[in-house]
């Protein structure tokens, strides 16, 4: 598969997620397919990272998408925190700034920490899936055995659902990647707001729908 390729499948896998969270509350399937998602567009970044002509571009696409999408999100979801588009903004400046440095996994933990005060979607837990997916070496054991720590630790510790752990099999569809990039999608981060508002209205002319019905 290309980059383009897992691209579309972390989108749809996110739509997923949230029509289960928006429409099917108490059906827990959505949720397992979409904590695939995450960890998806978490690697994308750190490809987008290493291979990006212009990461000044690309940073400003990133935030111009998080900015469109905050009210959208909220509007939609009533959550409080900050969206995943902001998340992976703040985890893309820690994979470059860890890179100019001697201690990256220092800055890796200190971006953690800024993702962790300001609330953003996963949070500390978020911004360390993206760093150690930069590092993705499917040979590497050590890689492995962080990959598997860094989620256990953080379920254990901050206690979440147990579907959460169905991230840890994400890096099994990474290692369908062909090394190749496919098309261009220059503005796919701008799906993301645009699906979040589909599902807004969605919810609107059901809700209208069902109104008509109680007024009949």
């Amino acid at each position: 598969m290309t980059s383009y390729q897992l691209k579309l499948i972390a989108a749809l896998l996110m739509i997923v997620d949230h029509v289960g969270v928006v429409f099917f509350p108490n059906q827990l399937a959505f949720r397992y397919v979409g904590r695939l998602s995450f960890p998806l567009f978490a690697w994308l970044v750190g490809q987008g990272e290493k291979y990006t002509k212009n990461f000044n571009s690309y940073l400003i696409r990133l935030a111009v998408g998080a900015s469109i999408s905050q009210p959208l999100y909220y509007v939609l979801f009533n959550f409080s925190n900050l969206n995943i588009l902001i998340t992976l903004l703040i985890g893309l400046l820690a994979i470059r700034l860890g890179k100019l440095a001697n201690f990256k996994y220092l800055i890796w933990l200190a971006f953690a920490g800024v993702a962790q005060a300001i609330n953003t979607s996963y949070g500390f837990y978020g911004i360390l899936v993206i760093t150690v997916l930069s590092d993705f070496n499917s040979n590497d054991f050590k890689w492995w055995l962080q990959w598997i720590l860094v989620n256990l630790l953080v379920f254990v510790i901050t206690g979440f659902k147990h579907y959460q752990l169905l991230s840890l099999l994400t890096p099994l569809i990474i290692m369908l990647w062909n090394g190749k990039q496919g098309r261009k999608a220059k503005l796919f981060y701008l799906f993301y707001p645009v699906h979040l508002f589909i599902l807004k209205v969605l919810v609107f002319l059901l809700f209208a729908g069902r109104y008509l019905m109680q007024m009949n």
